[in-house]
């Protein structure tokens, strides 16, 4: 005798599976980490990025606040005295 299929479960099982793919989307897997720093009074991703890849462009900089948002937050122009950001490799 064959299964009966549930709409309901079917319809609940697929939302569970697509919740599934929106979070782990937004995960990256950790990369190499090429220095660790601790942010000074006065300075912002873009003197941070020109110190270690010689350039304060925004995809530079941007890359320190992608591997960092736990410790930043939301707004990458707030970063704080005595934070310690892992610096990504490029």
């Amino acid at each position: 005798m064959a299964e009966t299929s549930n709409p309901r479960e079917e319809m609940l099982n697929a939302v569970k599976e697509a919740q599934e793919k929106v979070a782990s989307a937004g995960k990256t897997v950790p990369g190499k980490v090429k220095a660790e720093h601790t942010v000074a009074s006065g300075e912002t991703l873009g003197a941070i990025a020109l110190k270690y890849y010689g350039s304060a462009a925004k995809e530079k900089w941007m890359a320190i606040y992608e591997a960092n948002k736990e410790v930043i937050g939301d707004n990458p122009n707030l970063i704080k005295p005595g934070q310690v950001l892992k610096i990504p490799e490029l």
